[in-house]
C-alpha cells in the first residue's frame, strides 16, 4: 500500500512540474497558421547575434537526423523519442518538457502520429513549432503525393522534394545568416537521397514478390513509391490488441498471396505476428521506421532507410 501511494505521489509530482515548466516558460499557437516561415520571421529573428546555434526539437529520429544534414554546426538537435520507444505510446519527462521550452524549433509530423507534441510545445515563449503534415498539406500539388497515413518520411522522393526543403525553410527563417549554409546542405542531401532512390528502385524491381503484411501501416509510401503492395496489417489501429477473429483472417491472406514473412517492429510487440507466422510456416522479420543513435545500421535516416530496403528484400526476393 505504502509503495502504491509513493508512486503515486511521484506521478503527481512529474506532472505537477511540468505543468509549472509550461506556464513559467510562457504560451504560444501552434504551427500550421500562416505556415513555419512566416512564424520564425515574426518571432525570432529580431536582435539575433551574426553566429548562433539552432536549437531544434525533433519528436522522431529521422526528422532529427534530416535537420542535423541540412543545419550542419549551426543546428544543436534534441530527440524526443529513445530508439525502441513508439510515438503512440510517448509520455514525456520534465527534462524533455524543459529542452522543448528553451528551443527554437519544434518538428513533429501530425496527423495522428505524435499530436502530444503540440501541448508539449506550447512550453517555450519563443519555440516555433511545426507540424510537417499539415504544412505539405497547404502545398497546392501535395494531394496527391499525401494520404491520412502519417508516415511520409519512409518515401526518400518525399523527403528529398517536400520534407528537406520545408525544414530548410524553417532553419533560415530562423537563422537567415545561415541561408547560404542551410541551402548548399540541402543539396547535398538531394544528391545523396538520389542516390539512395536509384538503388531502391533497382533493388526492389528485382523482387519476385510483391505483396507483403506488415505488423501496422508504417510503410503506405514506400511501398507506393517502389510499386509494392501492403496486403494487410496485423494492427488495424495503432496499440490495438487484433482479434482471434482478424488473426484468423490473415493467415488466410497470407496463404492466398504465398506470404511466408510478417513484417513487425522493434517498437510494438511481435506475438501477434509471431502466431501468424507459425500459423503459415512462415517466419517473422523486423523493419525499423524510427532507428536512433546508437541503433547499429540504423544511425542515420539513409541508413536507416537502406536497412529496410534489405529487410524487405530478404522477405520479397
Amino acid at each position: 500500500m505504502m509503495r502504491r501511494r509513493t508512486v503515486a505521489f511521484l506521478s503527481c509530482l512529474m506532472t505537477i512540474a511540468i505543468i509549472l515548466i509550461m506556464l513559467t516558460a510562457g504560451c504560444t499557437s501552434p504551427t500550421g497558421q500562416g505556415g513555419p516561415e512566416g512564424d520564425a520571421k515574426n518571432r525570432t529573428t529580431e536582435g539575433l547575434p551574426s553566429e548562433r546555434t539552432v536549437k531544434v526539437v525533433a519528436t522522431i529520429f529521422p526528422l532529427a537526423d534530416i535537420i542535423k544534414q541540412i543545419g550542419g554546426e549551426a543546428v544543436e538537435v534534441t530527440t524526443l523519442l529513445a530508439p525502441g520507444s513508439s510515438p503512440h505510446t510517448y509520455e514525456p519527462t520534465v527534462e524533455q518538457a524543459r529542452a522543448v521550452s528553451e528551443a527554437d524549433l519544434m518538428v513533429f509530423v501530425g496527423g495522428g502520429l505524435d499530436n502530444w507534441a503540440v501541448k508539449l510545445g506550447t512550453a517555450g515563449e519563443k519555440t516555433v513549432l511545426l507540424e510537417i503534415m499539415t504544412s505539405l498539406a497547404k502545398e497546392e500539388d501535395s494531394g496527391a503525393a499525401f494520404t491520412d497515413n502519417p508516415h511520409i518520411w519512409v518515401d526518400p522522393v518525399l523527403v528529398k522534394e517536400r520534407i528537406a526543403p520545408l525544414l530548410c525553410g524553417a532553419l533560415k527563417s530562423l537563422y537567415p545568416d545561415g541561408a547560404a549554409s542551410f541551402e548548399e546542405n540541402l543539396k547535398s542531401f538531394q544528391q545523396e537521397l538520389d542516390t539512395l532512390h536509384k538503388e531502391l528502385s533497382e533493388l526492389t524491381a528485382a523482387f519476385s514478390q510483391k505483396r507483403f503484411i506488415s505488423f501496422h501501416s508504417a510503410w503506405h509510401y514506400f511501398a507506393r513509391r517502389y510499386g509494392l503492395q501492403e496486403v494487410a496489417s496485423v494492427e488495424e489501429f495503432p496499440g490495438k490488441e487484433p482479434s482471434a477473429k482478424w488473426l484468423e483472417e490473415l493467415v488466410k491472406l497470407a496463404d492466398l498471396h504465398n506470404i511466408r514473412v510478417i513484417l513487425a517492429e522493434p517498437q510494438l510487440g511481435n506475438r501477434a505476428a509471431e502466431v501468424i507466422a507459425d500459423e503459415i510456416g512462415g517466419k517473422v522479420l523486423l523493419l525499423d521506421p524510427l532507428g536512433g543513435e546508437g541503433v547499429p545500421g540504423r544511425e542515420s535516416y539513409v541508413e536507416l532507410i537502406r536497412y529496410n530496403a534489405e529487410i524487405f528484400r530478404q522477405a520479397l526476393q
